[in-house]
């Protein structure tokens, strides 16, 4: 069994320095060198904390059931996800961590995807089952951010010169291709509402329709999720553990801000807000919290991947069983005073939707739904 020692980067501060078996890439020593922006919690013994870092590290790759990863592990010849992402240094464009190798004389300034151009080969693979490479595969560069943007749902990072903006670009599933019109939707209706939020506009390319959105966090802002702020403060996953926890760290406002996602999730009958997909936003030099990372992520919304029935009680991820009870926390009239046209919101969002029979299904179950949350929440 090989071994191999790297450190945990967080721009230019050593953060952990950690041993893996080279046969497995599961870390089986680690030492604490930093403790404002070290992801695990301090106060366990350090067989958790190494627990904790593998979950850490593993939550960083790519799931082995995105389309294409298994065509990835044969183009660069490896067994592990794990293993690419970390000899590609783990960069991200959601934060600023990274890892390095002996002799660890890399910089940030020299290694950042901010500021430095990456190489889209990870991406073209993951994406398109047709690419062929025109190259031996070394030839390549060794840094992308694709390798480290989680979820089951084919995308993409790229580069705009023109506005020099980092873009994901996120496709939608095979079932009815349904979650970039969802995101649009959710854009148009968090625009209405007045609520903070990643904007996403919907784009053709190729005869296939995306949501695509500028990359949420830059050289001064990083985002946190909060599986990782229970990994580092181990709070408990609930609706005022969270709050709380924000609370403490400064963040003005922060209930409210938390109470308008609650709210956007029963509206679209969000499945999919799970403790990934939300989180806060922190300063990438002083590791501050400046408040919840604005709203993203909506896709898996409108009856996505099943049956329209308005009647059914969506399931939530977050803090509750469902999105109703998850309401019992919000007073809604704090936030909406009139309700916004719905079905002339969804009219815009889908106007360019294919399968016309579930568009008109989609439709009529929204003007049902009305109903009920007019009746539930109060708002004339």
């Amino acid at each position: 069994m090989g071994m191999s020692e790297y450190m945990l980067k967080h721009d230019d501060t050593d953060v952990i320095v950690f041993t893996v078996n080279t046969d497995y890439y599961n870390v089986n020593h680690l030492e604490i060198l930093d403790t404002v922006f070290n992801p695990i919690n301090e106060t366990v013994d350090n067989i958790t904390q190494i627990a904790l870092f593998n979950g850490w590290l593993a939550d960083r790759c790519i799931p082995n059931s995105r389309e294409g990863a298994e065509r990835l592990k044969s183009k660069y010849n490896i067994q592990d996800i794990k293993q690419l992402m970390i000899l590609m240094h783990g960069l991200s464009l959601s934060d600023h961590y990274w890892i390095d190798r002996k002799p660890y004389n890399n910089k940030w300034k020299d290694i950042n995807l901010y500021e430095n151009r990456y190489d889209n080969i990870v991406g073209n693979i993951l994406f398109d089952k047709h690419f062929k490479l025109v190259k031996n595969i070394q030839s390549y560069g060794n840094r992308s951010p694709d390798i480290t943007t989680i979820g089951n749902l084919k995308k993409y990072w790229f580069y705009n010169e023109f506005d020099k903006i980092n873009y994901l670009v996120k496709s939608g599933s095979k079932f009815d291709f349904q979650e970039p019109f969802n995101e649009f939707y959710a854009h148009l209706l968090l625009k209405e509402l007045n609520f903070k939020h990643t904007p996403y506009t919907l784009e053709k390319i190729n005869n296939e329709f995306f949501s695509v959105c500028p990359c949420i966090s830059d050289m001064d802002n990083e985002m946190v999720s909060a599986i990782d702020i229970i990994r580092r403060y181990g709070i408990t996953k609930d609706y005022n553990g969270f709050v709380s926890i924000g609370q403490k760290n400064g963040c003005i406002g922060f209930e409210h801000e938390v109470n308008k996602m609650i709210i956007l999730d029963y509206f679209i009958d969000n499945i999919d807000r799970h403790w990934y997909n939300f989180g806060i936003m922190r300063d990438t030099r002083t590791g501050s919290w400046n408040g919840l990372i604005p709203i993203y992520d909506n896709g898996y919304s409108l009856w996505n991947k099943d049956y329209i029935n308005s009647k059914i009680i969506s399931e939530s991820m977050s803090f509750s069983d469902n999105n109703e009870e998850c309401m019992k926390y919000v007073t809604i009239g704090n936030y909406i005073n009139k309700m916004p046209d719905i079905v002339s919101i969804f009219d815009q969002a889908f106007e360019k939707y294919e399968n016309k029979t579930r568009k008109e299904e989609i439709r009529k179950g929204i003007k049902e739904k009305i109903f009920l949350i007019e009746n539930f929440i109060g708002v004339p």
